[in-house]
């Protein structure tokens, strides 16, 4: 974004109201909906599979995001922070069929960034199964509709 200022009040006003604001961000987050997907491989016979759905509704946004694998079946609803660059999957809540509940509601489940025409993953609270795949890396692309 860059270098900022603190605005004043009468700045505010004149170049714009606070829902203006929130109708960009909002703008901004609408590049992000969509289905994204990742897997990991690990021998002899270990898989993860990542399915992430990013969506609107009701002026907010959300993601579902499913995870399943060795010893692993989770279903998880995250509300979506950020802008177009980069947004963080907030947990709100366990989907039907979960396994299991290790997070509370607030966890930063993992953040995606876009950059150079790809985006980026920072783990959260839910981690890779694989070492090499660690923050920083290239691991969800966007799924072929």
């Amino acid at each position: 974004m860059g270098c900022s200022r603190k605005d004043t009040a009468d700045e505010r006003v004149n170049t714009g109201s606070q829902r203006d604001v929130v109708q960009q961000e909002n703008v901004s987050l609408e590049t992000w909906i969509g289905e994204y997907g990742f897997s990991e491989f690990a021998p002899p016979d270990q898989n993860m599979f990542y399915s992430l759905s990013i969506y609107k509704k009701d002026r907010s946004y959300y993601a579902d995001l499913s995870i399943d694998g060795f010893q692993t079946t989770e279903r998880l609803r995250a509300k979506v922070a950020g802008d177009g660059d980069i947004i963080q999957l907030i947990f709100m809540e366990y989907l039907p069929d979960n396994l299991y509940e290790p997070y509370s509601e607030g966890d930063i489940l993992l953040s995606l960034e876009r950059k150079d025409s790809q985006i980026y993953t920072q783990w959260g609270k839910i981690e890779p199964m694989l070492e090499e795949n660690k923050s920083g890396k290239v691991c969800f692309g966007i799924e072929a509709e």
